[in-house]
């Protein structure tokens, strides 16, 4: 049923005959997704999405007694991987993800770094820089006009400028858990109040490679089975999974994946906590 369900959204997605199917890039400046999700194109029981342009699938594993969720993103452009504010900045009013994601038609969301909610930091947008506070406490996650991930461990000032790409975005939670391969091993040099040694809900964003995201969403000790990831444990299961560089997002009950509008991760806490920002996932196919 799964495999009939991906052919026929193959072909009502396929353009007229002699017809070159039309995947234009997202310009940065437009808030809201030229066109919204097909609906055939998501496939049953929340596995994913497939179209012409963008390819999700989600899978379920267990690692450390812990349900994890593992959503393989694949892009046609890197347009396609945008970021959403929850209100105008700087409001700090926040909003659940499904909202949001649905306010910009959005496949696929998750929260973001909820960098909002203090001053630190370096915030990029969609090519808007919000703020440029570079601070050795936060490690940066940028994301260039190729959709490449680049981690800033420590940021300053001179590693923000010495940076030689075009920044599309620039997060400032972290920390980096792998960065060109190797995972990080100690968590001494952590300054954030981020539970590191504490086991929880953890929320992280990879690159396995040229337009390839790995979404990482585990459950914690609030979910009936599952006891939940430290930091290094977390970076270590990244790194596990292929990717070449992984980000920790902000965890516990605000991580969220929605995906057709809908959360689908750690469902038995019945939390949908509001959140300052998204990360999300638009297709290209009219």
């Amino acid at each position: 049923m799964r495999i009939l369900l991906v052919l026929l959204c193959l072909l009502l997605c396929l353009p007229a005959a002699g017809a070159e199917p039309s995947l234009e890039p997202i310009p940065w400046d437009v808030k809201v997704a030229p066109y919204p999700p097909h609906e055939e194109c998501f496939l049953p029981d929340n596995a994913g999405y497939h179209d012409p342009s963008l390819d999700i699938r989600v899978e379920s594993i267990r690692r450390n007694e812990t349900t994890v969720m593992c959503v393989y993103v694949t892009l046609t452009d890197p347009s396609q991987l945008r970021t959403a504010l929850s209100q105008k900045y700087p409001s700090k009013v926040a909003t659940v993800v499904p909202t949001m994601a649905k306010r910009v038609q959005a496949v696929l969301a998750i929260s973001g770094d909820y960098f909002i909610y203090h001053d630190e930091g370096i915030a990029v947008r969609n090519g808007k820089t919000y703020r440029v506070k570079p601070s050795s406490r936060r490690d940066t996650l940028i994301i260039d006009d190729k959709g490449n991930f680049t981690i800033l461990s420590p940021t300053t000032r001179a590693s923000w400028e010495a940076f030689e790409g075009n920044v599309v975005h620039a997060f400032c939670f972290g920390p980096g858990l792998v960065i060109d391969g190797e995972p990080l091993r100690d968590v001494n040099g952590i300054k954030l109040n981020l539970g590191k040694n504490k086991r929880t809900q953890r929320l992280a964003l990879g690159q396995l490679g040229p337009l390839s995201y790995l979404i990482v969403a585990t459950e914690g000790p609030d979910n009936p089975g599952s006891r939940g990831f430290t930091i290094l444990e977390m970076a270590e299961l990244c790194a596990e999974l292929g990717c070449v560089n992984a980000y920790n997002l902000d965890g516990a009950s605000s991580s969220s994946v929605v995906l057709n509008y809908r959360k689908i991760n750690a469902l038995s806490t019945h939390r949908v906590r509001p959140v300052g920002d998204c990360i999300w996932f638009a297709t290209l196919v009219p």
